[in-house]
């Protein structure tokens, strides 16, 4: 398993989704005791607090990136063990059935790639959102940074996707020697 997983990307790299979710965690519990008994819990396009809860919410954050951390980790494994990386593509049957072999190995390695990026940028980001609720409940500063915070995250998810979607194309678009696209 270890070996397949490697071909998509080193599992070493998990380290950093798992140092993300271990300073998130830490962050919630060194921080709890400080926080006030209500925190922001959402926020509004420009980074202004709209909705608050109980200070036990901030076990929310690392909650989410635990359950982003699993399922997004089982993903990569099953994608990089299946014996049929086909049955993985959602594309019309006529351009899945013109995949050879190698086409279909390469878009497993890449789907993989892809995903373990945007596993490491949710998880960025839900990181980041814990550290700004708290500095926002402790009243360090009065919002999470605004509308080019919330447009720069979207535009990180947006290019990763746009990325994904594009190699993924050109491998499928490119034909096997001596055939032609469908």
């Amino acid at each position: 398993m270890w070996q397949k997983l490697s071909k998509c990307y080193p599992p070493i790299l998990e380290l950093i989704s798992i140092l993300l979710l271990v300073l998130a965690i830490y962050i919630a519990f060194n921080n709890y005791s400080s926080l006030p008994e209500r925190i922001p819990v959402d926020f509004n396009s420009q980074g202004i607090p709209e909705e608050w809860a109980n200070k036990n919410m901030i076990f929310l954050y690392p909650s989410l990136g635990i359950f982003i951390y699993l399922g997004f980790t089982t993903l990569n494994i099953w994608f990089a063990v299946t014996k049929k990386p086909k049955s993985l593509i959602n594309m019309p049957n006529k351009w899945k059935d013109s995949l050879n072999d190698s086409q279909a190995e390469e878009l497993r390695v890449i789907l993989n790639r892809y995903l373990f990026a945007l596993k490491i940028v949710i998880q960025s980001l839900m990181l980041y959102l814990l550290y700004a609720s708290i500095e926002v409940a402790l009243e360090k500063t009065s919002s999470i940074g605004g509308t080019a915070f919330t447009l720069i995250t979207l535009a990180i998810l947006v290019v990763t996707s746009f990325l994904m979607v594009w190699k993924l194309i050109r491998i499928i678009k490119t034909p096997e020697p001596n055939t032609t696209w469908p």
